[in-house]
Parts: structure tokens; sequence; C-alpha cells
């Protein structure tokens, strides 16, 4: 099935084979990318998680057009990264309950602390992002914790 196929429950969440976390927060930033994004096919085999728990992992991505009107992408090409319009194949998986994306959140954030703390701010700013993600109740909710990227410049 294609991205278009799919009436996703933004925002969506993205796990990638290597632990990272990205987040989508419309249809737009799941279907944007940037050249290394595509380049790298930094989304191949990442399980898309939707505010419902619906799940798909990621098979393809296809370069579909232009991220913007020609005009705007040629202007925008100059002062940033370029933006092309992407499209997945993807393959449904089974939903994923809320705990285990709850889990693999903390795990995330685990692993890649420093993306929001320095060494010394630990105890100030880690441990409470932590007991909140632990209390979150949705994706919506750890998706406005985490403020996660969706790489759509990369």
């Amino acid at each position: 099935m294609k991205t278009a196929d799919v009436e996703f429950e933004f925002p969506v969440l993205g796990f990638t084979p290597d632990g990272e976390m990205w987040g989508f927060p419309d249809r737009n930033s799941l279907t944007s990318c940037g050249p290394r994004t595509l380049k790298l096919d930094m989304e191949r085999d990442m399980e898309l998680v939707d505010g419902q728990g619906r799940r798909w992992v990621v098979r393809s991505i296809q370069r579909i057009g232009l991220g913007y009107p020609l005009v705007r992408w040629l202007f925008w090409s100059l002062l940033s990264t370029p933006q092309y319009r992407i499209e997945h194949d993807l393959e449904e998986a089974t939903p994923l309950p809320f705990e285990e994306v709850r889990r693999r959140a903390v795990t995330y954030l685990e692993g890649y602390w420093e993306d929001y703390c320095a060494e010394d701010e630990r105890e100030e700013v880690l441990v409470p992002l932590l007991a909140r993600l632990h209390s979150s109740s949705s994706a919506a909710e750890v998706f406005e914790l985490l403020g996660l990227d969706s790489f759509m410049a990369y």
C-alpha cells in the first residue's frame, strides 16, 4: 500500500531500526524529505505508528516530485536544503499497544538523552522528562514531550 492510501491519525511516530525516533505532525511532513534522506534511504524499515496505534513498516521510498511548486522550490533551494515530495511503500503490521509505544519512547530518550540536555543537566532536565514520558497517555503527548524531528531538511 502507498502512503496516500492510508488515513493516518496524526501525529505519526517513526521508530527506526537503530533505535531513533522521528515525528510527523501532518501528512506534509510525512511525505516530504531532503536529498540526504532519499540518498541514504533513511526511512527504509522504519515503523510508523499513528495515534490509534495502527502500524506500518516502510519498505521503500520513491521521489514523486518537488516539495513545493517549481518557482518556490528553486527559491528555497538557494536558501536551504531542497525538499522533495515522496511516497512510501508500506506493509501493514499488527497494531502497537500504547504501552509499547511509550516503552520504545523511553528507550529512545534513555539512548539519545544528549539530544535533550548536557551531562550536568540530567537530573534537572532528563529525570523530569522521563517521568512525564512514563505518565504519558497518547502518541500526541509523546510527540509533544519529545519535540520529535521529521528530518525534512536532511
